[in-house]
Protein backbone atom coordinates (compact mmCIF):
# COMPACT_ATOMS: atom_id res chain seq x y z
CA UNK A 1 0.00 0.00 0.00
CA UNK A 2 1.28 3.55 -1.17
CA UNK A 3 0.25 6.32 1.64
CA UNK A 4 -0.14 9.75 1.30
CA UNK A 5 2.14 11.51 3.41
CA UNK A 6 4.99 9.63 1.89
CA UNK A 7 8.28 11.98 1.82
CA UNK A 8 8.24 10.31 -1.77
CA UNK A 9 5.57 9.08 -3.12
CA UNK A 10 6.21 6.39 -5.59
CA UNK A 11 3.71 5.86 -7.87
CA UNK A 12 2.47 2.63 -9.78
CA UNK A 13 2.43 2.46 -13.40
CA UNK A 14 1.92 0.71 -16.68
CA UNK A 15 4.86 0.04 -19.04
CA UNK A 16 5.07 1.84 -22.17
CA UNK A 17 4.42 -1.27 -23.88
CA UNK A 18 1.28 -2.06 -22.14
CA UNK A 19 -0.21 1.93 -21.99
CA UNK A 20 0.05 1.19 -25.89
CA UNK A 21 -1.94 -2.10 -25.46
CA UNK A 22 -4.87 -0.36 -23.87
CA UNK A 23 -4.59 2.05 -26.15
CA UNK A 24 -5.25 -0.41 -29.17
CA UNK A 25 -8.06 -2.18 -27.29
CA UNK A 26 -9.64 0.97 -26.63
CA UNK A 27 -9.28 1.59 -30.49
CA UNK A 28 -10.88 -1.83 -31.68
CA UNK A 29 -14.07 -1.55 -29.20
CA UNK A 30 -14.41 1.93 -30.88
CA UNK A 31 -14.15 1.03 -34.40
CA UNK A 32 -16.14 -1.80 -34.07
CA UNK A 33 -19.35 -0.21 -31.85
CA UNK A 34 -19.11 2.83 -34.35
CA UNK A 35 -19.94 0.86 -37.13
CA UNK A 36 -23.19 -1.38 -35.65
CA UNK A 37 -24.06 1.91 -34.21
CA UNK A 38 -23.86 4.50 -36.47
CA UNK A 39 -27.30 4.17 -37.72
CA UNK A 40 -29.19 5.03 -34.15
CA UNK A 41 -26.63 7.83 -33.94
CA UNK A 42 -28.14 9.46 -37.23
CA UNK A 43 -31.80 8.77 -35.70
CA UNK A 44 -30.79 10.45 -32.77
CA UNK A 45 -29.33 13.62 -33.62
CA UNK A 46 -32.77 14.09 -36.30
CA UNK A 47 -34.94 13.76 -33.57
CA UNK A 48 -32.65 16.09 -31.71
CA UNK A 49 -32.28 18.89 -33.77
CA UNK A 50 -35.99 18.76 -34.47
CA UNK A 51 -38.14 21.80 -32.51
CA UNK A 52 -40.99 20.88 -33.72
CA UNK A 53 -43.08 18.38 -31.83
CA UNK A 54 -42.50 14.59 -32.19
CA UNK A 55 -45.95 13.69 -32.70
CA UNK A 56 -48.64 15.52 -34.93
CA UNK A 57 -49.95 18.49 -32.71
CA UNK A 58 -52.85 20.91 -33.97
CA UNK A 59 -52.12 21.84 -37.98
CA UNK A 60 -48.18 21.54 -37.17
CA UNK A 61 -46.56 18.60 -38.34
CA UNK A 62 -43.60 17.60 -37.82
CA UNK A 63 -40.43 15.95 -40.55
CA UNK A 64 -39.83 12.79 -38.09
CA UNK A 65 -43.09 11.67 -35.85
CA UNK A 66 -41.41 8.36 -34.37
CA UNK A 67 -38.20 5.67 -35.13
CA UNK A 68 -40.33 3.54 -38.14
CA UNK A 69 -41.10 6.59 -39.83
CA UNK A 70 -38.01 8.39 -39.47
CA UNK A 71 -36.58 5.44 -40.98
CA UNK A 72 -39.03 4.94 -43.44
CA UNK A 73 -38.99 8.64 -44.68
CA UNK A 74 -34.98 8.73 -44.13
CA UNK A 75 -34.19 5.65 -46.65
CA UNK A 76 -36.95 7.29 -48.96
CA UNK A 77 -35.49 10.55 -49.33
CA UNK A 78 -31.97 10.28 -48.63
CA UNK A 79 -31.20 6.35 -49.49
CA UNK A 80 -29.95 3.11 -47.01
CA UNK A 81 -26.45 5.03 -47.22
CA UNK A 82 -27.91 8.42 -45.28
CA UNK A 83 -27.75 6.01 -42.06
CA UNK A 84 -24.14 6.18 -41.85
CA UNK A 85 -23.88 9.89 -42.82
CA UNK A 86 -21.13 11.24 -40.95
CA UNK A 87 -19.32 7.86 -40.15
CA UNK A 88 -16.27 8.79 -41.28
CA UNK A 89 -16.31 11.52 -39.03
CA UNK A 90 -17.78 9.44 -36.31
CA UNK A 91 -15.25 6.91 -36.42
CA UNK A 92 -12.86 9.28 -35.99
CA UNK A 93 -14.34 10.61 -33.28
CA UNK A 94 -14.83 7.38 -31.91
CA UNK A 95 -11.58 5.76 -32.03
CA UNK A 96 -10.05 9.05 -30.73
CA UNK A 97 -11.90 9.32 -27.93
CA UNK A 98 -12.47 5.43 -26.96
CA UNK A 99 -8.34 5.89 -27.30
CA UNK A 100 -7.94 8.49 -24.78
CA UNK A 101 -10.81 7.25 -22.64
CA UNK A 102 -9.92 3.87 -21.74
CA UNK A 103 -5.72 4.56 -21.83
CA UNK A 104 -6.31 7.52 -19.54
CA UNK A 105 -8.83 5.93 -17.25
CA UNK A 106 -6.00 3.29 -16.55
CA UNK A 107 -3.53 5.16 -15.95
CA UNK A 108 -5.78 7.41 -13.50
CA UNK A 109 -7.88 4.43 -11.73
CA UNK A 110 -4.27 2.78 -10.71
CA UNK A 111 -2.69 6.04 -9.42
CA UNK A 112 -6.30 6.58 -7.27
CA UNK A 113 -6.05 3.29 -5.45
CA UNK A 114 -2.75 3.88 -4.09
CA UNK A 115 -3.97 6.24 -2.22
CA UNK A 116 -5.87 4.82 1.17
CA UNK A 117 -8.88 6.75 0.83
CA UNK A 118 -9.87 5.82 -2.67
CA UNK A 119 -8.57 2.32 -2.05
CA UNK A 120 -10.86 1.43 0.09
CA UNK A 121 -14.26 3.85 -1.69
CA UNK A 122 -14.35 1.39 -5.47
CA UNK A 123 -17.32 2.82 -6.53
CA UNK A 124 -15.84 6.84 -6.26
CA UNK A 125 -12.90 6.09 -7.72
CA UNK A 126 -14.61 3.94 -10.47
CA UNK A 127 -16.34 6.94 -10.84
CA UNK A 128 -13.47 9.61 -10.48
CA UNK A 129 -11.30 7.66 -12.90
CA UNK A 130 -14.08 7.15 -15.75
CA UNK A 131 -15.66 10.81 -15.54
CA UNK A 132 -11.94 12.10 -15.66
CA UNK A 133 -11.08 10.11 -18.90
CA UNK A 134 -14.21 10.90 -20.23
CA UNK A 135 -13.30 14.56 -20.08
CA UNK A 136 -9.83 14.06 -21.59
CA UNK A 137 -11.95 12.02 -24.46
CA UNK A 138 -14.22 14.43 -25.20
CA UNK A 139 -11.82 17.38 -25.42
CA UNK A 140 -9.63 15.80 -27.84
CA UNK A 141 -12.20 14.74 -30.21
CA UNK A 142 -14.70 17.48 -29.95
CA UNK A 143 -13.78 18.53 -33.24
CA UNK A 144 -14.70 15.48 -35.23
CA UNK A 145 -18.36 15.25 -33.18
CA UNK A 146 -19.56 18.75 -34.49
CA UNK A 147 -18.52 18.18 -37.76
CA UNK A 148 -20.99 14.68 -37.03
CA UNK A 149 -23.36 16.26 -35.85
CA UNK A 150 -23.41 18.92 -38.99
CA UNK A 151 -23.26 16.25 -41.46
CA UNK A 152 -26.05 14.43 -40.47
CA UNK A 153 -28.27 17.76 -39.15
CA UNK A 154 -27.56 19.09 -42.79
CA UNK A 155 -30.20 19.03 -45.78
CA UNK A 156 -29.90 15.75 -47.59
CA UNK A 157 -28.92 18.06 -51.16
CA UNK A 158 -26.04 20.00 -49.65
CA UNK A 159 -22.75 20.68 -50.90
CA UNK A 160 -21.10 20.35 -47.42
CA UNK A 161 -21.36 16.42 -47.67
CA UNK A 162 -18.16 15.35 -46.16
CA UNK A 163 -15.88 15.99 -43.11
CA UNK A 164 -13.45 17.04 -45.50
CA UNK A 165 -15.11 19.96 -47.04
CA UNK A 166 -17.03 20.72 -43.37
CA UNK A 167 -13.97 21.04 -41.49
CA UNK A 168 -11.62 24.02 -43.58
CA UNK A 169 -15.51 25.77 -43.57
CA UNK A 170 -15.88 26.26 -40.35
CA UNK A 171 -12.79 26.95 -38.97
CA UNK A 172 -12.93 29.71 -41.80
CA UNK A 173 -16.02 31.33 -41.09
CA UNK A 174 -16.09 30.42 -37.29
CA UNK A 175 -12.40 30.10 -36.02
CA UNK A 176 -11.43 27.36 -33.97
CA UNK A 177 -13.82 28.03 -31.23
CA UNK A 178 -16.42 26.69 -34.24
CA UNK A 179 -14.81 23.22 -33.89
CA UNK A 180 -15.75 23.19 -30.32
CA UNK A 181 -19.30 24.45 -29.79
CA UNK A 182 -20.71 22.56 -27.37
CA UNK A 183 -17.75 21.60 -25.54
CA UNK A 184 -19.03 23.13 -21.99
CA UNK A 185 -22.26 21.01 -22.48
CA UNK A 186 -20.07 17.90 -23.61
CA UNK A 187 -18.54 18.28 -20.74
CA UNK A 188 -20.91 18.86 -18.05
CA UNK A 189 -22.50 15.66 -19.96
CA UNK A 190 -19.62 13.48 -20.15
CA UNK A 191 -18.45 13.42 -17.26
CA UNK A 192 -20.58 12.16 -14.71
CA UNK A 193 -22.09 9.91 -17.19
CA UNK A 194 -18.97 8.05 -18.38
CA UNK A 195 -18.12 8.45 -14.30
CA UNK A 196 -21.39 6.69 -14.07
CA UNK A 197 -20.85 3.89 -16.74
CA UNK A 198 -17.42 2.49 -15.30
CA UNK A 199 -19.37 2.17 -11.93
CA UNK A 200 -22.27 0.80 -13.01
CA UNK A 201 -20.34 -1.44 -15.00
CA UNK A 202 -18.11 -2.63 -12.50
CA UNK A 203 -20.17 -2.85 -9.57
CA UNK A 204 -22.93 -5.08 -11.35
CA UNK A 205 -19.76 -7.13 -12.81
CA UNK A 206 -18.88 -7.52 -8.69
CA UNK A 207 -22.08 -8.59 -8.03
CA UNK A 208 -21.92 -10.93 -10.50
CA UNK A 209 -18.88 -12.33 -10.10
CA UNK A 210 -19.61 -12.80 -6.33
CA UNK A 211 -23.29 -14.42 -7.54
CA UNK A 212 -21.71 -16.74 -9.98
CA UNK A 213 -18.13 -17.50 -8.02
CA UNK A 214 -15.97 -16.76 -11.48
CA UNK A 215 -13.27 -14.17 -11.77
CA UNK A 216 -13.94 -11.46 -14.01
CA UNK A 217 -11.93 -13.10 -16.98
CA UNK A 218 -14.21 -15.94 -16.84
CA UNK A 219 -17.73 -14.28 -17.12
CA UNK A 220 -19.21 -14.81 -20.87
CA UNK A 221 -19.73 -12.63 -23.53
CA UNK A 222 -23.06 -12.44 -23.19
CA UNK A 223 -22.68 -11.16 -18.97
CA UNK A 224 -20.29 -8.53 -20.40
CA UNK A 225 -22.94 -7.43 -23.26
CA UNK A 226 -25.93 -7.20 -20.60
CA UNK A 227 -23.68 -5.32 -17.64
CA UNK A 228 -22.69 -2.94 -19.78
CA UNK A 229 -26.30 -2.16 -21.67
CA UNK A 230 -27.49 -1.96 -18.48
CA UNK A 231 -24.95 0.54 -17.25
CA UNK A 232 -25.10 2.62 -20.50
CA UNK A 233 -29.05 2.91 -20.56
CA UNK A 234 -28.86 3.73 -16.65
CA UNK A 235 -26.26 6.33 -17.08
CA UNK A 236 -28.08 8.00 -20.10
CA UNK A 237 -31.55 8.00 -18.68
CA UNK A 238 -29.74 10.25 -15.75
CA UNK A 239 -27.91 12.95 -18.01
CA UNK A 240 -29.49 12.83 -21.52
CA UNK A 241 -30.99 16.83 -21.30
CA UNK A 242 -27.08 17.86 -21.63
CA UNK A 243 -27.25 15.70 -24.70
CA UNK A 244 -29.81 17.60 -25.93
CA UNK A 245 -28.81 20.65 -25.56
CA UNK A 246 -25.20 20.11 -26.89
CA UNK A 247 -26.74 19.05 -29.85
CA UNK A 248 -28.29 22.09 -30.21
CA UNK A 249 -25.48 23.92 -29.56
CA UNK A 250 -23.71 22.73 -31.98
CA UNK A 251 -25.95 23.70 -35.67
CA UNK A 252 -25.19 27.02 -34.34
CA UNK A 253 -23.53 29.53 -37.15
CA UNK A 254 -25.09 26.19 -39.06
CA UNK A 255 -29.02 26.69 -39.59
CA UNK A 256 -29.12 27.67 -43.17
CA UNK A 257 -28.08 24.34 -44.36
CA UNK A 258 -31.18 23.19 -42.64
CA UNK A 259 -34.27 24.75 -44.26
CA UNK A 260 -36.01 21.29 -45.00
CA UNK A 261 -36.14 20.25 -41.42
CA UNK A 262 -38.58 23.20 -40.66
CA UNK A 263 -37.72 25.41 -37.62
CA UNK A 264 -34.54 26.23 -36.52
CA UNK A 265 -34.19 27.19 -33.13
CA UNK A 266 -31.11 30.40 -32.48
CA UNK A 267 -29.41 30.13 -28.80
CA UNK A 268 -26.82 32.12 -27.15
CA UNK A 269 -24.67 29.67 -24.85
CA UNK A 270 -26.22 26.90 -22.84
CA UNK A 271 -28.91 28.94 -20.53
CA UNK A 272 -30.42 30.28 -23.33
CA UNK A 273 -31.11 27.27 -25.78
CA UNK A 274 -32.85 25.93 -22.44
CA UNK A 275 -34.97 29.11 -21.76
CA UNK A 276 -36.26 28.50 -25.54
CA UNK A 277 -36.58 24.95 -25.45
CA UNK A 278 -38.63 25.10 -22.32
CA UNK A 279 -41.19 27.94 -23.83
CA UNK A 280 -41.16 26.27 -27.46
CA UNK A 281 -41.12 22.75 -26.65
CA UNK A 282 -42.14 22.53 -22.63
CA UNK A 283 -40.17 19.45 -20.48
CA UNK A 284 -40.98 16.92 -23.02
CA UNK A 285 -38.62 18.32 -25.59
CA UNK A 286 -35.40 17.87 -23.56
CA UNK A 287 -36.13 14.43 -23.98
CA UNK A 288 -36.72 14.43 -28.39
CA UNK A 289 -34.68 11.37 -29.60
CA UNK A 290 -34.29 9.41 -26.66
CA UNK A 291 -35.58 6.28 -27.03
CA UNK A 292 -33.23 5.80 -30.18
CA UNK A 293 -30.50 7.60 -27.93
CA UNK A 294 -30.84 4.48 -25.03
CA UNK A 295 -30.87 2.06 -27.73
CA UNK A 296 -27.72 3.43 -28.92
CA UNK A 297 -26.13 4.19 -25.69
CA UNK A 298 -26.92 0.65 -24.45
CA UNK A 299 -25.68 -1.08 -27.47
CA UNK A 300 -22.56 1.12 -27.11
CA UNK A 301 -21.70 1.07 -23.81
CA UNK A 302 -22.50 -3.24 -24.35
CA UNK A 303 -20.14 -3.30 -26.91
CA UNK A 304 -17.34 -0.16 -25.58
CA UNK A 305 -16.95 -2.77 -22.26
CA UNK A 306 -17.21 -6.13 -23.62
CA UNK A 307 -14.66 -5.84 -26.86
CA UNK A 308 -12.26 -3.70 -24.68
CA UNK A 309 -12.37 -6.35 -21.93
CA UNK A 310 -12.07 -8.83 -24.49
CA UNK A 311 -8.91 -7.52 -26.27
CA UNK A 312 -7.41 -6.23 -22.69
CA UNK A 313 -7.54 -10.18 -22.25
CA UNK A 314 -6.18 -10.88 -25.33
CA UNK A 315 -3.58 -8.67 -25.13
CA UNK A 316 -3.01 -9.31 -21.61
CA UNK A 317 -2.95 -5.74 -20.92
CA UNK A 318 -3.32 -5.87 -17.09
CA UNK A 319 -0.24 -8.06 -16.96
CA UNK A 320 2.76 -5.75 -16.80
CA UNK A 321 3.12 -3.10 -14.25
CA UNK A 322 5.57 -1.16 -13.09
CA UNK A 323 7.37 1.18 -10.07
CA UNK A 324 8.57 4.61 -10.20
CA UNK A 325 9.68 7.08 -7.55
Amino acid sequence: MVHEDSAHLQIQHYSAWTQMKQAISGAASGFITRTFTQPLDVLKIRFQLQVEPVATSGVSQSKYTSIAQACRLIYREEGLLAFWKGHNAGQILTMTYAIMQFWSYEQIDLRLRQYPYMSTRTNFTHFVAGGSAGCLGAIASMPFDVIRTRVVGQDHNQRHSSMFRLLPIIAKEEGVQGLFRGLGTTLLQIGPLIGFNFMFYHYIIDLVTKMSGHDHQKLSIATSLLTGAASGVLSKVILYPLDFIKKRLQLQGFLNARRSFGHNQTCHGIIDCMKKTLQEEKISGFYKGMYPTLMKSGLTTAFYFSIYDAFKELLKVDEDKTLAD
